[in-house]
Parts: C-alpha cells; sequence; structure tokens
C-alpha cells in the first residue's frame, strides 16, 4: 500500500446525505481482525456497558453500482466521508485536485470538504438526492445509478464523533487520505472484504447494516495503520498503541479513567523513567500524559452524559473528579457546555 496525502483548505458547506444509521465501531472476528480491534477499541473508547452508546458513530450510505456516464456532487459532508472501490474505477475532484481510484482503493475525505466523485473528469455530475432518488432519498443499502457503460462497484459511508472538539482522529487523518491498491497480500484480504460487504449491501439480509458496519471499521483501521507507516513521525494516538511502553500505560489511561493517575503512576505502568515517560508521551501524542488524560476523561464523560441515566456526580467521580463542581469547570473548558447543558442537548437531538 502506498497513501497519497493532500492537505487542503476547510470551507463551510450544508449537510446532505447525511446517513440515519448508526453502528457499534466493533469489529469482526478473525486472529489480524481482532488485533486491530483491540487497538481501535482502546483509541476510540468502547462502550462495555449493555446498551451503552459511544460519541463514535458510523454511517453506511450504500452500495453504488454505477455504470458510465456518471458523477456525484458532495455539497460537503457533516463527517468523515469514505468510499471503497470494490470494482472498476472512479476519479475523485477535491480542493482542487484530482485523485483516480482504482479497484481495491480506499480513500477518505474530510468533513466540510466539498468533491465530487465521477467516472471521467468530463462526465455530469448529479446532486445526492438524484443519485439516492430510488430509494426515496433514504441511505444505506443497494443503489444503482448510471447509463448502462462501464461499471463501478463502490461502498461509500461516514465516519463521526459527536464530541467533535474531542475527535481524536481531527490530527491523524489528513483532509484526503488515499490508500492505493499495490496488489499485495494485504490488498487481496481488503479485496476479500470488499466483496463480502458489497454481497452484504446488495441482499439487504436482517442484519446487513451491522455486518457491513463491522467490515467498514476494519478497513478505516487498515487505512490509518497505511498511512502511519508512510508517516511514522506523525504524533497521534496509534503511535501510543504501537509503542510497547507507552502502549501499556495508554492502555491503563483509557480503561481507568477514574484512578487518581499522575505521571509517576503512568511512568511505572509503562516500566520508564519519570522524565523518560514524559518526554516520550509527548513526542508521540504531542501533548503531555496528564493533558491527554484530561481529554480523554471528557471524552468519557460525554459518551456517560449522552447514554447513560448516571446522575452527573456519578459520572464526576467515574473519570476522577472528586466534586461535581471542579469535573463542570473542567468539561465547560473542554466542550464549551456545562454538563447540564450538554446532555440536554444529546437528549434532544436523539428524540
Amino acid at each position: 500500500m502506498r497513501v497519497v496525502r493532500q492537505r487542503a483548505a476547510r470551507r463551510p458547506c450544508r449537510i446532505v446525505g447525511r446517513g440515519d444509521r448508526r453502528q457499534r465501531l466493533t469489529i469482526a472476528a478473525g486472529a489480524a481482525q481482532r488485533e486491530i480491534a483491540a487497538e481501535l477499541e482502546v483509541a476510540l473508547g468502547a462502550g462495555d456497558r449493555p446498551g451503552e452508546q459511544r460519541a463514535a458513530s458510523l454511517a453506511i450510505y450504500g452500495r453504488l453500482e454505477l455504470t458510465a456516464p456518471w458523477g456525484i456532487r458532495i455539497p460537503g459532508a457533516p463527517q468523515l466521508a469514505f468510499y471503497a472501490i470494490a470494482s472498476g474505477r472512479a476519479v475523485l475532484e477535491a480542493a482542487g485536485r484530482r485523485y483516480e481510484l482504482g479497484a481495491g482503493d480506499l480513500v477518505f475525505i474530510r468533513k466540510e470538504l466539498a468533491y465530487t466523485l465521477k467516472d471521467h473528469p468530463r462526465s455530469r455530475a448529479a446532486t445526492i438526492a438524484e443519485v439516492f432518488a430510488q430509494r426515496g432519498g433514504r441511505c444505506g443499502g443497494l443503489v444503482i445509478y448510471g447509463h448502462g457503460g462501464a461499471a463501478s462497484t463502490i461502498i461509500s459511508g461516514g465516519f463521526a464523533f459527536e464530541t467533535t472538539e474531542l475527535d481524536p482522529l481531527r490530527p491523524v487523518v489528513p483532509d484526503v487520505l488515499h490508500v492505493v491498491s499495490d496488489g499485495g497480500t494485504g490488498v487481496r484480504w481488503l479485496d476479500a472484504t470488499l466483496q463480502l460487504m458489497a454481497t452484504e449491501m446488495a441482499t439487504e439480509a436482517p442484519g446487513y447494516e451491522l455486518v457491513a458496519g463491522r467490515l467498514a471499521d476494519v478497513m478505516f483501521v487498515h487505512a490509518l495503520r497505511s498511512h502511519m507507516r508512510a508517516h511514522p513521525c506523525s504524533a497521534s494516538w496509534l503511535t501510543a498503541i504501537n509503542d510497547p511502553q507507552l502502549g501499556a500505560a495508554f492502555q491503563r489511561m483509557h480503561e481507568r479513567p477514574g484512578d487518581p493517575w499522575t505521571v509517576d503512576t503512568l511512568a511505572r505502568a509503562a516500566s520508564m523513567s519519570r522524565s523518560a515517560f514524559a518526554m516520550r508521551f509527548k513526542q508521540a501524542l504531542g501533548q503531555a500524559p496528564l493533558t491527554y488524560l484530561t481529554r480523554w476523561r471528557m471524552h468519557r464523560a460525554s459518551e456517560l452524559l449522552g447514554s447513560s441515566t448516571l446522575a452527573i456526580a456519578e459520572i464526576a467521580s467515574s473519570v476522577g473528579y472528586e466534586t461535581e463542581s471542579s469535573f463542570s469547570k473542567v468539561f465547560k473548558r473542554a466542550i464549551g457546555d456545562s454538563p447540564a447543558a450538554y446532555r440536554k442537548k444529546r437528549r434532544d437531538a436523539a428524540r
């Protein structure tokens, strides 16, 4: 795999083509997949209580069966968009740059970035509403569009964090992340994953969205790993996870955010001296250990506020704060709302 990276200017947009089906970020079985799953669960904070939701969510927009000439115009989406080319080819135009996409390629596009996807640069691009009109504008399942020429199969979806202020993907994923197929073993495994996703979405059997969503999780981590291999100096939680010593401390922070962690106790968990741990942690994540810990605690608290009936004082205690008032001050500084106001917004949005 080689990764093509492009930074692009952000621009505002209206929300178009937003998926309304969300799945938990849980990854399918298999030895390699379970290893990836463990890393992503630690990094993104999987809920471990029955019925508990997480702040991260995945929307599957559909399996697109496209025949040339075809084109889709997206003014911008409210979440990270992804396209997986199961077969055929496509041309992505974003921020003044053109990307040639072939079978086995993956592309991830930053939220709020306008782009077009076509079979050929000169093809007309329809709106997302036109393309999904056959399904009454409803996302998911099989979508057939085009004019009878060369065929392409594309899986599309979106990936978002409810708490955008704490989104751990922001420093990791560039505006356009293009993972190019090179025909290697990893790609053959990816091709099989894509074909399974395409089959699930074509049949629309009970539970197909859940299965497709889990497979999409695998592809997402695969793309991030490829990106990290191509950019090994990038500071991110993926770097920390892959570090044998940092990974131990990183995992304990994520598993037990309510513990009274200090730099000393985290360094001991990593079997490192205090100074060496603090320096390596900052090099890997771009921030000090306790700064990251506070950020993770607020992320965890936002999940509990949105998905549980726990009192705010109980949530404060579960993420390491002795008093509700001290927790509320830190939460408002991180999120911009008080815990009570944030909980009300989440509940109102879910109605």
